[in-house]
């Protein structure tokens, strides 16, 4: 349990404002809980009605963004991904926290200030706009590498892997490690793995290459494993953002498409929808020895591996090259609310210890740093749950100011960019394609959606070799 004062349902004032509100949460057991559990006692303890529309993930940015364009006020709080967060929040969409403070809470600012401290800073400055945080993240995804650690301690397997490569089987700490596992791991059915005969063939890895979002963030973490990045956000003496830097020729997204190709034929055979529901499948049912850039908070996911092959324990570390993607689902309150005063006491009842911690034990990766190191979940009958809170907390920390470096967590414009990140990255994964090409064009189109609907200008940064 925390040791500092924490905030509680007991310290919400009468409100005055009994209008009831909406509330978007993301389908699952999030939803579930906050049904059952949470806005039952809210509801009590206000008297204010709290109606839940639930969607799932792949719908939520359009549904809340033309009903916050029309300002009806259809929706009092807002779920969101941390790519739209400054966008929304430049927009106007998203009312800032410390401002509503200032409105309905009885100790102010500083009652905010107080209330974030437990929050990861990398989380909080990727939420922010204008150094005001706009939004409470209650779901963390930022990546390790989720790995067979009972083929990795095989004595026979290391043996073999030292006498192949000439060094010690070991989780991959750069890119080129990955890919000698990829190879190493990949057998046929009928060879053997561990010492036993494979009914079927095993490969290396899972690499989330679908057509879908996901593939983005795998080569955005080992491009910026290679000193590369999308765009740069340039900053003037005052630490006010300027305007972005755009390679002209991305050359580290050029060589991060050679890895990935060479990683796709030692990965488990995938089609175009083949994304992290995929992936964690695949660790869990025995299929792969490594998915080296799953999300932590599909940890829970990978983990039946060790309820569905006999004598496997799961691991994890940093993700190949120390460059884990990162972001959070979150809520805010929309500036078109019909009641932002009962808005405001339910975020931070939604982000208390009470439900974070309610949160990790349904499998969830938090955002709170008192629940992620919280003594009960270093227990190993919570390994399930929470077996990979200290790998999530060390990436986290390691991204607290450095998120403000990438041009991915400061755009204002993100949420148009994202896009074409994801549909660039499918199609470089493609041997017939031309990946300087892709990348080429790529860079044209950041540049254009930039300049159209973000707030600082973007320019051509000429690093032609």
């Amino acid at each position: 349990m925390p040791t500092r004062a924490e905030f509680s349902l007991a310290q919400i004032p009468p409100l005055s404002n009994q209008t009831p509100i909406t509330l978007v949460a993301e389908k699952g057991f999030w939803t579930d809980y906050l049904t059952q559990e949470m806005l039952p006692k809210f509801t009590e303890k206000t008297g204010v009605k709290v109606k839940v529309v639930s969607t799932d993930l792949g719908t939520m940015f359009d549904l809340q963004t033309q009903a916050l364009q029309l300002g009806e006020g259809r929706y009092d709080l807002l779920s969101m991904e941390a790519g739209w967060a400054k966008e929304w929040a430049a927009n106007g969409y998203t009312a800032p926290l410390v401002e509503l403070a200032k409105l309905y809470d009885p100790d102010g600012e500083k009652a905010m200030e107080s209330y974030l401290e437990p929050y990861y800073p990398s989380l909080l400055n990727i939420l922010s706009y204008h150094g005001e945080i706009h939004a409470i993240p209650y779901n963390n995804y930022v990546m390790g590498s989720h790995y067979r650690a009972d083929l990795f301690e095989n004595k026979t397997e290391q043996i073999n892997f030292q006498q192949r490569f000439g060094y010690q089987l070991a989780p991959a700490k750069n890119l080129g490690e990955l890919q000698d596992q990829a190879v190493f791991f990949t057998r046929k059915a009928g060879t053997q793995l561990a010492d036993k005969v494979l009914a079927q063939d095993f490969y290396g890895l899972a690499l989330m290459s679908g057509n879908k979002p996901h593939i983005n963030d795998e080569f955005s973490s080992i491009i910026w494993s290679l000193g590369g990045a999308w765009m740069w956000p340039k900053y003037n003496q005052q630490k006010q953002l300027t305007h972005f830097e755009i390679p002209t020729i991305n050359h580290e997204a050029i060589k991060a498409t050679d890895i990935y190709r060479q990683l796709m034929p030692y990965a488990l055979p995938a089609d175009d929808q083949f994304a992290f529901n995929e992936a964690a499948n695949a660790l869990a049912t025995g299929r792969v020895a490594i998915w080296p850039f799953a999300y932590n908070n599909l940890w829970s996911a990978s983990f039946q591996v060790e309820k569905n092959i006999p004598g496997a324990r799961l691991g994890v570390a940093q993700v190949p090259g120390g460059h884990p993607y990162n972001g959070a689902y979150a809520f805010a309150v929309s500036y078109d609310s019909k009641n932002p005063q009962a808005a405001y006491w339910l975020l931070k009842y939604m982000g208390t210890f009470e439900a974070q911690r309610a949160y990790a034990l349904g499998g969830g990766n938090p955002c709170r740093m008192d629940v992620v190191t919280a003594p009960e979940f270093k227990q190993d009958s919570l390994r399930e749950v929470a077996g990979a809170f200290e790998v999530s907390h060390a990436a986290n920390l390691f991204w607290s100011t450095k998120v403000l470096e990438l041009g991915h967590f400061t755009s204002t414009a993100m949420g148009q960019i994202y896009p074409e990140l994801s549909h660039a990255c499918y199609a470089a994964s493609h041997k017939q394609t031309d990946s300087t090409n892709i990348f080429i064009e790529l860079s044209a189109r950041i540049k254009n959606l930039q300049n159209t609907y973000g707030e600082v200008p973007a320019i051509d940064k000429n690093n032609a070799k």
